[in-house]
This record gives C-alpha cells, structure tokens and sequence, in this order.
C-alpha cells in the first residue's frame, strides 16, 4: 500500500515539472508488457512506470558494486520513489520561491544607474583599469604625438573579411592605420603600433635572456617606481 501510494505522489510531481533527466536510452529486459504505437514508429512507447524501474534497477546495480553498506541510500524501490519525490518537491518549492521573488519586484520602478566614479572626470585620456595609456577609453581624443586613425574603407573590410574568408583564412578586423594622405591606398598607410596595455599573446623570440625586450613588469616598474631606484636595487 505504502508503494502503491509513493508511487501515485512521485508521477503526480512528476508530470508537474519538467523532467530533468532522460532515461529513454536504458533498455533493461525486465519482461514488462510495452504497447506499440503503430507499423510506422520506429520507436516504442514506453510508460513512465516502466522507465522508473528501469532506472532504478540500473542504480540499484551500481549501489552494489559501490556502496553496498551505504545506510544513506535507497534500499527498496519505495525509497527510490521517495528519494524522487523529495528531489521533485525540493525542486517545485525553489521555483515556488523564484516565481513569488519576481511577482513581488515592481517592475515599474526605475533602475538607479550612477555614473563610473560618480561625477568625477578624468582628462588624462587613460583606462579607468590602471591608468594606462589604451584605447579602449570614452574620450575620443588621440594621444600626444599619436594620430587618430580613420573609419576603414569597403574595399578593407571586404579584403579582410569576404576575401580572407574565400582564400581559405580567418576573418579579421581591419588594423588601425595612420591616416596619411586620402589619396593614398589603404595598404600602402603603415598600421598604428598598439599599446603596451592592448597587446595580447606577446611572444618573446629572442633566447637570450639579456636581449629579451622588458616586460610589462619591468615597464610598470620604470614608471610607477623610478629608474634611478630600480638602478640602486640591480646594484
């Protein structure tokens, strides 16, 4: 009886939410009657029933071989459903609770959205990351000694894209070039060096270790602590 009644609870919750495991791929021959759905389907129809026996039967498997003294798992196919309804109910209940969080908000009521660092404005044209010199910044304005580059062209983003593309390469961005004169070609205006900050996967070629070219640690230490002390400490 008790069975009977575990097992009517367990397939009430479990047509109300959504199953999230799929046992359709076990296949056990237990012997339990299955109904055809017709000549055509290529699939049979199992019950709900006789898919929960077959997965408790292939857990009740591996709890043998793993754990068989375990007094935290289920012994019979009873606790099995029992252990299913609980897991369902745990699970009806949280979306009971998020459904109620959201019901409650008013969506009405606007999103306060404060400015990045309040009313502060910084004219130094840096990252707000830092401070360094990059161009992933609001202000629009080139750096001193650095033109600005201009919007590239069609005929560069079909080069380095469609064309790429056919030729059997990647699709790339076009690079940042100097602007030089309009009547020059895109390809033959040199691109823009990027900055140390926006460099990404540099490689260092050279295998002596006294050629190398300084890091960005050595650099952010040339900056931010002085040479003349990095000097006194190398010595």
């Amino acid at each position: 009886m008790a069975t009977e009644v575990s097992s009517r609870l367990f397939y009430h919750f479990l047509g109300a939410l959504k199953r999230t495991h799929s046992f359709s791929n076990f296949s056990f021959p237990l012997g339990l009657p299955q109904t055809s759905m017709s000549y055509s389907a290529s699939k049979t129809w199992i019950s709900p029933q006789t898919k929960e026996l077959e997965t408790w039967t292939k857990i009740r498997d591996s709890i043998m071989r793993i754990s068989p003294r375990s007094p935290f798992i289920p012994k019979t196919f009873a606790d099995w459903l029992e252990h299913r309804l609980a897991i369902k109910e745990d699970q009806l209940r949280k979306v009971v609770r998020k459904i109620a969080r959201i019901s409650g908000r008013d969506d009405r009521q606007e999103t306060t959205i404060h400015p990045v660092l309040g009313v502060k404005e910084i004219e130094d044209r840096r990252a707000l990351v830092l401070a360094r010199e990059t161009i992933w910044r609001q202000s629009l304005e080139s750096f001193p000694g650095r033109r600005l580059a201009p919007w590239p062209s069609y005929e560069e983003y079909k080069h380095e894209g469609d064309d790429r593309s056919k030729s059997g390469y990647r699709r790339f961005l076009p690079l940042p070039r100097d602007p030089g004169n309009v009547t020059v070609n895109w390809k033959q205006r040199k691109p823009l060096p990027q900055y140390l900050f926006d460099e990404v996967g540099r490689r260092t070629t050279v295998d002596n270790e006294e050629d190398k070219e300084p890091g960005l640690d050595e650099l952010l230490a040339m900056e931010f602590v002085g040479a003349s002390l990095i000097l006194l400490l190398d010595s």
